[in-house]
């Protein structure tokens, strides 16, 4: 099977939206097995790896669009549990540990993409209750038929509440719903007229929620039962009918598809006709969301150069994944949020009616910082609510390769490294299969923060950087906008172009310039590191970390 055309504008649609099938030229290996869990869950752990691996490309692929057997077990349970919280820190912290726990990624990431779509904040509902329960909702049609769904969330009180539906009134209309169910919901920008819009907002006079702020209520008495013309039909329509008339619109299918197409696959605008195919597939099953998302997952435009990293990573999707593939254990999901919020993305409290805005926008100095911060945090270990021990200046912990503490002394003048916190301790993990020399650590470290095992050009630079004496304080590259100063001794990267342009190399900056020796003096041996020194150790952790601040990271 020859690979698709390198220009998008000369890719076939029926070509691009073919099952494809693994073969010599591109096997099912740790590249596009990495490329799979990103897209569809929060990234792999390296059990998950291997497992995948092993069971083939059409086994991994079923097991992700269904869910792990226990899937509905655990939801049944998280569920339950997300029910009691009545503060809005808490249920952030419950959805963050579902994404992780419940045993159904895709649904999970699917979650968060309509939680994006039908972008809906605490700031104005105020009710941690409203919220969950629209959570449940997005979770239910994650996967689900779209007509229905639409129709939930227009009867669902947390939207009501903000998008004002109780001010919406036989004689008053009030136009935000009926404006945004169109715009935003479903069919997009010039796909309706204002007076669609108006005439609308009439159909939905008297969907309110009730006095209690609790569930829906249709007021007969406040509707507005006269005849409309929406979108050229007519009739004594309500809410119910304009969702019905929306969804037979031919822009919705085009404005759906579209959406899902920059959020599984590639955030390059597509030409039009590429997603043809997939509109008249989606219209045809009835809007089975489902089915379009195993159709996109599964294509040929999916397992190529066209989609592999061509998505910047939400905040979520960077967290998410660098637990999952380079913690070892569990950690405190609240430890997230406040670096999540940092990096510009806030559960259950999007901007606006617009949603995040996403690809290049999540990046800029402030979030940038944000993410270093953060992948400092990991590659540390330093896990507040594990920790929960004072900072102690004077000495620092690592783990070697048992797991067990050692104890290594400051320097004068060098600022305290966090206590790293054992279970969660990165030296773990990439010690885990025993690396006998540099070169297989280094590898071991690109199948954890890549996925996959890392380009050699790329691995001599950090082998070069870890056979290198000195001691250094805590991971902290610095992300510079050009080539790094000569002296520095850390790994360094500038954050590249938007997705779709080539990435720039790595670089490692010039060792510094040492003093003369004395004639008379002995020449020092070569120096050899130690794998299993607190040191050692150290240097690992700050060149883990500088690789996850290289701008391939930051891509999905």
């Amino acid at each position: 099977m020859a690979a698709l055309p390198a220009e998008l504008s000369q890719v076939d649609p029926s070509e691009a939206w073919s099952p494809w099938v693994p073969n010599e030229a591109q096997p099912w290996d740790r590249k596009w097995i990495a490329h799979l869990y990103r897209r569809a869950a929060f990234g792999a752990t390296p059990q998950e790896l291997r497992q995948a691996q092993t069971n083939g490309f059409a086994k991994t692929l079923s097991r992700l669009l269904t869910g792990e057997p226990d899937a509905a077990d655990k939801l049944g349970l998280l569920t339950e549990t997300g029910s009691y919280y009545n503060e809005p820190g808490n249920l952030r912290v419950w959805w963050l540990y579902t994404m992780i726990e419940s045993g159904h990624p895709l649904r999970e990431k699917l979650t968060l993409f309509w939680h994006n779509h039908f972008a809906t904040s605490y700031a104005k509902v105020r009710s941690t209750r409203l919220m969950f329960e629209q959570n449940l909702i997005l979770r239910k049609y994650a996967l689900g038929q779209f007509r229905p769904f639409l129709l939930d969330m227009s009867k669902d009180t947390a939207m009501l509440v903000w998008l004002d539906s109780n001010r919406n009134l036989k004689g008053a209309p009030n136009e935000n719903y009926s404006r945004e169910v169109m715009e935003l919901f479903s069919l997009g920008v010039g796909n309706y007229t204002e007076k669609d819009v108006q005439e609308a907002a009439r159909a939905f006079t008297g969907w309110h929620h009730d006095s209690e702020i609790r569930t829906f209520e249709n007021n007969p008495t406040l509707h507005d039962d006269g005849e409309k013309t929406v979108l050229k039909q007519t009739g004594k329509w309500n809410g119910s009918d304009i969702v019905r008339i929306c969804c037979e619109q031919k822009a919705c299918a085009k404005f759906l598809v579209g959406k899902l197409y920059d959020f599984l696959i590639s955030e390059t605008s597509p030409p039009e006709p590429l997603l043809e195919p997939l509109e008249e597939r989606f219209r045809s099953s009835g809007y089975d969301i489902g089915a379009l998302v195993a159709i996109m997952l599964e294509s040929r435009i999916f397992f190529s150069e066209h989609a592999y990293r061509k998505k910047v990573k939400w905040p979520v999707e960077y967290a998410i994944g660098a637990v999952r593939s380079v913690t070892p254990g569990r950690i405190p999901m609240a430890d997230l949020t406040d670096p999540l919020s940092k990096m510009g993305q806030v559960l259950f409290a999007p901007p606006n009616v617009k949603g995040w805005r996403t690809g290049t926008d999540w990046l800029n100095s402030a979030t940038l910082l944000a993410r270093n911060n953060f992948a400092e945090t990991v590659s540390l270990g330093a896990w507040s609510r594990q920790n929960n021990r004072p900072e102690d200046r004077t000495n620092r912990v690592a783990v070697v390769s048992d797991a067990k503490p050692t104890t290594a002394k400051a320097g004068p003048g060098e600022p305290p490294t966090p206590t790293p916190s054992s279970p969660a301790d990165v030296i773990t993990i990439l010690y885990t299969p025993q690396p006998r020399d540099i070169p297989s650590l280094v590898q071991r470290m690109g199948e954890l923060v890549y996925g996959q095992p890392i380009a050699r050009a790329q691995a001599a630079k950090i082998e070069h950087f870890l056979n290198q004496p000195g001691s250094v304080s805590s991971p902290k590259p610095k992300v510079m906008p050009s080539a790094p100063n000569a002296g520095s001794d850390i790994l360094t990267a500038s954050i590249g172009p938007p997705p779709g342009q080539p990435l720039p190399k790595v670089v490692v900056a010039t060792p510094r310039e040492v003093a003369p020796r004395p004639h008379d003096a002995k020449p020092k041996p070569p120096y050899k590191p130690n794998l299993a020194s607190t040191e050692f150790h150290a240097r690992v952790r700050e060149a883990l970390h500088a690789m996850m601040c290289l701008p391939e990271y930051q891509l999905n």
